[in-house]
């Protein structure tokens, strides 16, 4: 499994005419946040002042903490390209006959769709170190400033949270990649899982129960706890960065919430690994299952 997971890795980082997926997206992120600091640069200058005078500044630049901070700044976009950098480099493997050829000269199936999941997880990793120095770099260049400082505990539990949350999406990424093989639907369900579609949709569906849909009544609470576990709500409360672990579940979901939570610093960290478990059992299971 060790050199299967090299050899994915090799693979994405190729710097040969920057052909590996890593550099793809990597540049994408460089260019997202390149125009971001140019845009809050802009924006402070006479010219901006002269062109549209005593418009309010449309681009925060002050933040409660570093870590609300690089969740504001990541938040969104790396999670998206870590599902669709595990979805085409799943996809590829199979269009292009390498995972049956793996498969029979090295053998083991568990190994080879194992080593995915592990390689989805380093990828992870990965990606939200590079999101951290990128978007440092931008916090430098463009003067943003933050209310306070994280506590050693604090930053480290929010990229701990941060990171097992997005490996637990690009998990589930894989499981409609496998199962589906289809490259427009596999990336479709990505884009909902990973920014929060599906979640939003389960939500409006337990809202309405109290409407329209008062048959459901029942299963409120549940359609709500589901919400309340999914990923993609877990790094949406990790927006509020590494103060969200001294919060309580009312601070989060509020009074009237149905549904059942714990501390949501723990809360955010469980989501993680159960979707984790979860989605890896899934892939395994559909690896014993269908054809390579």
């Amino acid at each position: 499994m060790l050199n299967l997971i090299k050899s994915d890795l090799y693979r994405i980082t190729r710097v040969r005419g920057l052909r590996g997926s890593f550099w793809q997206y990597g540049l994408s992120l460089l260019v997202v946040y390149a125009m971001t600091v140019a845009m809050t640069i802009f924006v402070r200058s006479s010219l901006f002042e002269s062109l549209a005078p005593g418009t309010v500044n449309p681009v925060n630049s002050d933040f409660p903490s570093y870590s609300a901070y690089l969740a504001s700044m990541g938040g969104g976009i790396v999670p998206l390209c870590v599902c669709f950098m595990v979805v085409e480099h799943a996809l590829q493997e199979l269009k292009n006959n390498y995972a049956r050829s793996v498969l029979s000269a090295r053998g083991g199936r568990l190994s080879y769709f194992g080593g995915k999941v592990v390689f989805a997880g380093v990828l992870s990793a990965i990606m939200v170190l590079l999101e951290i120095v990128l978007v440092t770099a931008v916090a430098w260049i463009g003067g943003y400033t933050f209310a306070t400082f994280d506590s050693p505990v604090e930053l480290l539990g929010w990229f701990v949270g941060f990171w097992i949350n997005i490996w637990a999406l690009a998990v589930i990424s894989l499981v409609v990649a496998y199962a589906t093989r289809v490259s427009p639907m596999s990336y479709i369900c990505s884009f909902c899982f990973s920014l929060g579609v599906v979640a939003s949709l389960v939500s409006g569906l337990a809202y309405s129960t109290g409407g329209i849909l008062r048959v459901l009544q029942p299963i409120r609470p549940a359609l709500e706890t589901l919400v309340a576990w999914m990923p993609s709500t877990s790094l949406g409360n990790l927006a509020d960065g590494g103060q969200m672990f001294g919060m309580r579940a009312a601070d989060i979901w509020g009074p009237s919430s149905l549904a059942f939570t714990i501390d949501p610093g723990i809360q955010a960290l469980l989501t993680g690994v159960i979707w984790i478990a979860i989605a890896s059992a899934a892939v395994l299971a559909i690896a014993r299952k269908r054809d390579i």
